[in-house]
């Protein structure tokens, strides 16, 4: 891993396979507490459908726990300076955070109402889909660290720059090209030339 500085960082960071889970779960909590307000109240499937929306998004709210205590670990781990990444690193930060606490306060509206509404209410409703909106735009500050400024995947193995530094000299200069090498080419060319018409002629 690469941090602030271009000294390798050994390891792997912890929190982005947890990512999927938490976001899924919040998706999918909308969608049934959508489902079930549509339905409303005089639907069997309605109520079923706003209960399973209340235990998706508990599960959701404890894989996103461990998903934030992962993160702000690989945050200490792998630090960069860059303007950019700091900014999106702190839009990112300050979203799942919010995203975290207006789950919470779906699933205590959840618990509350739980036995008196036959299908998901008005407003909890609209907490779920502000946490799913939300945990969309922090999923999405999350690619763009990784995919677009590489934040903690860039693994410690040469690449090209590394095979180039490996075949050049000890003096740190590039390998040296032979000076006949341009002459030989150009003298090798109208023979080569000649070679190909007469081919084609036969």
């Amino acid at each position: 891993m690469t941090g602030s500085s271009d000294q390798p960082r050994r390891g792997r960071a912890l929190h982005p396979p947890l990512t999927d889970f938490p976001i899924a779960a919040y998706i999918f909590a909308a969608a049934f507490d959508v489902i079930s307000a549509i339905g409303g109240p005089h639907r069997n499937w309605a109520t079923q459908l706003w209960h399973a929306g209340t235990f998706v998004l508990a599960a959701g709210l404890i894989l996103c726990l461990m998903t934030m205590l992962t993160g702000f670990f690989d945050l200490v781990r792998f630090p960069d300076s860059r303007p950019r990444v700091v900014r999106t690193v702190a839009a990112h930060v300050a979203t799942m955070a919010a995203v975290f606490m207006i789950g919470s306060g779906d699933i205590a509206w959840r618990l509350a109402e739980y036995d008196s509404h036959a299908s998901t209410p008005a407003g909890v409703l609209a907490l779920t889909l502000v946490a799913a909106a939300g945990a969309c735009v922090g999923a999405a500050c999350g690619g763009t660290l990784v995919f677009r400024y590489g934040v903690g995947v860039t693994a410690d193995v040469p690449g090209a720059a590394g095979t180039a530094q490996a075949q050049a000299p000890a003096t740190g200069r590039a390998p040296a090209r032979s000076p006949a090498a341009p002459e030989r080419a150009a003298r090798l060319a109208p023979e080569r030339a000649a070679r190909h018409r007469l081919r084609r002629i036969r």
